[in-house]
């Protein structure tokens, strides 16, 4: 299992312990991602205030799972070219 798998795998299983449906994890991912490319350097009371403008109510990112979904978008090289302020590709 490569690092990316991993992370990723570590990730689901922490959202899930926190209480998320399976079906719904991929989603909850998509919306951290769309949270962290918009500011790179939130904390994870921001990552929360921006998941709830999403429609994310009923679960709240801690520091870790914030920093796992960090390391896991990195890993997938999804992250923001600072360079260019360019997002990549999802």
């Amino acid at each position: 299992m490569n690092s990316i798998s991993k992370f990723r795998q570590i990730l689901v299983d922490r959202l899930a312990a926190k209480g998320l449906e399976k079906d719904t994890i991929p989603s909850f991912i998509r919306s951290m991602r769309i949270c962290f490319a918009t500011n790179p350097k939130m904390n994870h009371l921001k990552a929360n205030r921006q998941l709830q403008f999403l429609g994310w109510y009923d679960i709240e990112v801690d520091y870790h799972t914030l920093q796992l979904s960090i390391a896991c978008f990195e890993a997938e090289g999804i992250i923001i070219s600072l360079s260019t302020g360019a997002l990549p590709v999802c």
